[in-house]
C-alpha cells in the first residue's frame, strides 16, 4: 500500500498507513468480535460449532469498508453498522450463529479493544525502529568517543565535549523509550464492560444458560488471551488512561526523534558543517536554489515533532468523561490516536534511516573548536587556576584576558602573557597547567566511562524489554478453563 497525501511526505511509503489505516482498524474491531464469540465457547456458553463460524467471520475481504464508514455517521461509530453485518453473515453460515456474536459488548468495547489492537501492533513496530535507531547510534557514539566538538548551549560555544559523548545522550533517551515501549505494550488492556460497565448482560446471559457456573470471568480472560491483550479488572469506559499512556509514549517516541533531527539539522548548517544528511540524488533540493541540498529528513522528523504535543493534548482533554460514557471526548480519541501513531511510526524509522546515512566531518568539528580563539576553555582553565590562586583571583584573571582575545592573541597567549606579567616563570607549575589546559583530547578522555554505561544500557535494555506480538485470531479451539 502506498500513501497518496500529499502533504505527508514522511508517510508516503504507506507504511504507518498499513498499521493505522481504516482497513488496519477494521481488522481490529472485526477481531475483536470474532474473539469474543470464541470466549463463549470457550465458556460453554456458545456450540462448539461457532468456531469454524468466527474463523470465516474474521475474513473481512467481503466488507464494503466506504459503505461501512458512510453507515456508521447514523450511530456515530462504526461498530453499530458492523455488527448487523457480521451477525447476518454468520446465520448465513449457521443457523442461529447470529445470537452468539456481540454478546454482552457495546460499541465502545469494540473501538477500545480495536484500538489497543492497533496500538499494540503500532508500537511493536515502533520498538523495532527504535533497536534499529539505538544500534546506529551506538555505532556512531563508539566510533566517536575520540572526536572533539565544541559543546554548546544556549547557540554559544560553551567547552568542548566529543561527538561521541552527545550521541550517547541521544542513545540514552531511545533506550529509556525502548522501555517504555515494552512497558506500554505489555500492560494494553482488552475492554468488554458492557453499556454503563457492569457486564449485566453477559452475566444474566451466564446465569440463564448455565446457573451457579461463573463464566463472565472465563469470558473476559478469555476474550483478552485470543487477542493478546491484558484482561481488565473493571470498566475502563470512564477512565481514560489506557489511550493516553499509549498517546504519551508515542509522543515521547516522536519527541525524541525530532530532538535527534533537531540536532542534525542544526549542524548541518553551512556556516557549522560538521553533520550532513546521506542525500541520494534528487533530495534535499530547492525550487528556486539550484545549489541547496536541505536537511529535509531532519526538517521532515521535527516537523512531526512540532505537532505532537497538541494532539496529546487532546487525549488529555479526553480525560474528564460525563457519568459511564463520555460526551464526545471518546469520539475526539479515535484520529487523534492514530495521528499520534503514525507520527510515530514515521518518524522514528525515518530517524533510524537518518543514522544509518549521516555524514560527520570530524575535521570541521576540530576547526570549529579554534573559532573563538581558545575562550571554549575558560571554564577549565578557571577550574585550574582556581586550585592554585583562588577562585575569585582565577575568574578574575580569566574574565580579563577572555576580553583581550583576538584572532592573533587567543586566550592560551594571553593568559600566559598575564601570568608571567604577575611574576609566575615559564615553568611554573601554574603556567604549565594553564597551557595543558587548551588541548581538546584530553576533553575526550572524560566522556568515555558515560559513553560505556549508555552503550551497556542499550545492550542490556534490548536484551530484556521484548515486545510481546500480538496474538492473531485462529479457528482452533480455545482452551477451556476449569472453574472452581
Amino acid at each position: 500500500m502506498t500513501s497518496t497525501d500529499l502533504l505527508d511526505p514522511l508517510g508516503v511509503n504507506g507504511a504507518a498507513d498499513e498499521i493505522t489505516g481504516d482497513e488496519a482498524w477494521l481488522r481490529a474491531l472485526v477481531a475483536a468480535e470474532v474473539a469474543l464469540s470464541r470466549a463463549l465457547v470457550a465458556a460453554d456458553l456458545a456450540p462448539e460449532w461457532m468456531l469454524g463460524v468466527a474463523a470465516a467471520l474474521n475474513d473481512t475481504s467481503w466488507l464494503d469498508l466506504p459503505a461501512l464508514a458512510a453507515a456508521g455517521r447514523s450511530g456515530g461509530n462504526p461498530v453499530i453498522p458492523l455488527v448487523k453485518l457480521l451477525q447476518a453473515r454468520a446465520e448465513g453460515l449457521h443457523a442461529g450463529a447470529g445470537e452468539y456474536v456481540h454478546v454482552g459488548a457495546t460499541s465502545q468495547d469494540i473501538i477500545d479493544t480495536a484500538a489497543m489492537l492497533v496500538s499494540a501492533r503500532t508500537l511493536e513496530a515502533v520498538r523495532e525502529h527504535l533497536v534499529g535507531l539505538g544500534g546506529g547510534l551506538a555505532a556512531l557514539a563508539d566510533t566517536h568517543r575520540r572526536t572533539p566538538q565544541a559543546g554548546r548551549t544556549l547557540g554559544q560555544h560553551a567547552s568542548p565535549t566529543s561527538f561521541g559523548f552527545v550521541v550517547a545522550g541521544w542513545l540514552d533517551a531511545v533506550s529509556t523509550l525502548i522501555e517504555r515501549v515494552a512497558d506500554a505494550r505489555s500492560g494494553l488492556p482488552a475492554s468488554l464492560a458492557g453499556a454503563v460497565g457492569t457486564l449485566s448482560v453477559l452475566s444474566q446471559v451466564a446465569a440463564e444458560r448455565l446457573p451457579g457456573h461463573p463464566s463472565v470471568d472465563t469470558v473476559v480472560s478469555t476474550y483478552a488471551r485470543e487477542l493478546g491483550l491484558a484482561a481488565p479488572r473493571i470498566s475502563w469506559h470512564s477512565d481514560r488512561l489506557p489511550i493516553v499512556e499509549v498517546g504519551s509514549v508515542l509522543a515521547a517516541a516522536t519527541g525524541v526523534a525530532g530532538s535527534i533531527g533537531a540536532a542534525v539539522a542544526e549542524l548541518s548548517r553551512t556556516e557549522i558543517g560538521e553533520l550532513g544528511e546521506g542525500l541520494a540524488e534528487g533530495q534535499g533540493g530547492s525550487s528556486a536554489m539550484p545549489h541547496k541540498r536541505n536537511p529535509v529528513g531532519s526538517v521532515l522528523i521535527v516537523a512531526a515533532a512540532r505537532q505532537t504535543p497538541g494532539l496529546l493534548s487532546t487525549l488529555y482533554g479526553s480525560l474528564l468523561v460525563e457519568d459511564q460514557r463520555a460526551i464526545g471526548g471518546w469520539h475526539a480519541e479515535w484520529q487523534t490516536l492514530r495521528e499520534l501513531q503514525r507520527h510515530a511510526l514515521s518518524s522514528v524509522a525515518a530517524a533510524d534511516a537518518l543514522i544509518d546515512g549521516l555524514h560527520v566531518d570530524a575535521r570541521r568539528m576540530r576547526a570549529n573548536l579554534d573559532l573563538t580563539h581558545g575562550l571554549l576553555y575558560s571554564e577549565r582553565v578557571s577550574a585550574l587556576l582556581a586550585e592554585r590562586i583562588g577562585r575569585a583571583r582565577a575568574f578574575e584573571l580569566v574574565r580579563q584576558a577572555s576580553a583581550a582575545v583576538s584572532a592573533s592573541a587567543p586566550l592560551s597567549a594571553v593568559l600566559d602573557q598575564q601570568l608571567a606579567a604577575e611574576g609566575f616563570a615559564p615553568d611554573d607549575s601554574v603556567r604549565v597547567a594553564v597551557r595543558s589546559a587548551f588541548d581538546a583530547d584530553s576533553f575526550v578522555d572524560q566522556t568515555s566511562p558515560a559513553i560505556d554505561r549508555v552503550l551497556a544500557r542499550f545492550t542490556e535494555v534490548t536484551a530484556t524489554s521484548p515486545v510481546t506480538a500480538t496474538s492473531p485470531v485462529t479457528a482452533t479451539s480455545p482452551a477451556k478453563e476449569t472453574q472452581s
